[in-house]
């Protein structure tokens, strides 16, 4: 699945580690722009349905950590069809493509179009959270 990495915040980052405040702020600049992600994805994956269980299932998660410190937050489908297969296999043939059908990247799609409001509603963030 592509990962969503924002380019350009580095200098941001950094100067949220340099103020202490990295673990404070980073997680609500994930979880007030997760949803323009969520929007996005839902809306490509709506375009590529038979039942509509897939993209009925599409999800956000809540903020979370790794063991190294970085904070991060997942949308993807979750569960299973009502014929018992699993939602985000069918996210990951759409997105690859399986012998007999072209891939039809939705996520990636999804992550172009929704990467600059993303960007936009972090800043939002940041500055309303570190005072301009």
């Amino acid at each position: 699945m592509p990962q969503f990495d924002i380019h350009g915040l580095d200098e941001l980052i950094a100067q949220l580690d340099r103020m202490g405040r990295f673990d404070e702020v980073a997680p609500k600049m994930l979880e007030e722009s997760v949803g323009i992600l969520e929007e996005e994805v839902i809306e490509r994956a709506s375009e590529h349905w038979e039942s509509g269980d897939m993209a009925t299932s599409i999800k956000k998660t809540g903020s979370m950590m790794e063991p190294g410190g970085a904070h991060y937050i997942c949308v993807r489908p979750t569960g299973k069809d009502s014929k018992g297969i699993r939602n985000m296999e069918k996210m990951a043939w759409l997105e690859y493509g399986v012998k007999g059908r072209p891939a039809t990247p939705i996520l990636t799609t999804a992550v172009l179009n929704a990467a600059p409001m993303v960007r936009a509603k972090m800043m939002e963030v940041f500055k309303r959270e570190v005072g301009g």
